[in-house]
């Protein structure tokens, strides 16, 4: 809900700076402040410390809307005043839209993907060749989220290939509330480096979504799966088991600097030792345009590896290219 010009109305800034003015929308990671003297501002929203209002406004968070709110400071925090009571506002990223900006509808579909490339040739005493590919892609449609993922790694030295390891893997979330999900995956992967000939897996499960904003994503889901596995040992094994995944995202800026970090826990009913865990955690830092540098952490865990003779702990550092759209 926007009201008329209010001059007592304050945006004070992170590095100490103030505006009076009037809080018009916020909206896609900015603050859209008007000033009778600078006119139209736009303040991305992690420049953003309080805002203090004498109208009232619509505010939609990461965990809900709150209706009918007014803003104001006290012991240098952020408290808004609405329907629902007085709540004390943690971070203003944390914020996905207000004012005119709730009441827009939001768009049918979305998509965003990322695809990260690292590429090493060593020659001389010894000539090594590495390949790293990962894909991600999310297509949202109303309250339907369809996430597909490839990864695939290889390496050689001296012509003979020691890793080749790919896997693919679909995920599908409907909402329930605006954090509560179901959800429901997919995935299929050969790893000839831990003599695994083929491993696929489908289950179903709940999730909740904690954050959803332009600066920070955070979900969390667990289901529970049926596992069919084929070691090139000729050992085979079906069983039910328990998969945690979390999602973390923490985007520092608009220009595509942020860190992320991804982790699954798999761990089969029948043994308390048939369990493993796979983590990616790594940092992006744009060049140009939809690209951008990474730095990035695979750390496996397998505690019941197909032979003894194979190590239980796969680490792997890759700096590469990374290409959002």
């Amino acid at each position: 809900m926007i009201g008329n010009t209010a001059l007592a109305d304050r945006l004070h800034l992170s590095d100490g700076e103030s505006v009076g003015g009037t809080l018009v929308s916020v909206a896609d990671g900015k603050v859209n402040w008007s000033n009778p003297i600078l006119g139209e501002l736009s303040v991305e929203q992690f420049h953003v410390r309080l805002i203090e209002t004498e109208e009232r406004y619509d505010l939609k968070t990461s965990s809900g809307v709150l209706e009918n709110c007014w803003m104001y400071t006290e012991r240098s925090r952020q408290h808004v005043h609405c329907d629902q009571g007085v709540q004390t506002l943690a971070d203003w990223k944390l914020v996905v839209a207000a004012g005119e900006a709730v009441t827009e509808p939001p768009p049918l579909l979305t998509q965003r993907g990322d695809a990260s490339f690292a590429f090493e040739n060593i020659s001389g005493n010894s000539d090594i060749t590495r390949y790293d590919l990962n894909v991600r892609s999310e297509i949202r449609y109303i309250e339907s989220r369809h996430t597909l993922a490839l990864r695939y790694q290889e390496e050689s030295a001296d012509s003979q290939t020691n890793r080749n390891q790919w896997r693919t893997s679909y995920q599908y979330d409907q909402f329930l509330t605006e954090q509560w999900f179901a959800t429901g995956n997919a995935f299929y992967e050969e790893d000839e480096f831990r003599e695994l000939d083929q491993r696929s897996s489908v289950g179903a499960g709940m999730g909740y979504q904690f954050f959803e904003t332009s600066f920070v994503d955070l979900s969390a889901k667990t289901t529970l799966n049926y596992l069919d596995e084929q070691f090139a040992t000729g050992l085979e094994r079906q069983n039910m088991a328990f998969l945690w995944n979390l999602d973390f995202i923490w985007r520092f800026n608009e220009r595509g600097m942020e860190l992320f970090h991804r982790h699954a826990f798999l761990h089969a009913f029948d043994s308390s030792d048939d369990y493993e865990v796979t983590t990616s955690t790594g940092f992006k830092y744009p060049i140009n345009g939809s690209f951008s540098s990474v730095i990035q952490l695979d750390y496996d865990y397998d505690n019941l590896p197909a032979e003894t003779a194979i190590d239980k702990t796969d680490q792997r550092w890759t700096i590469g290219i990374n290409y959002d759209w």
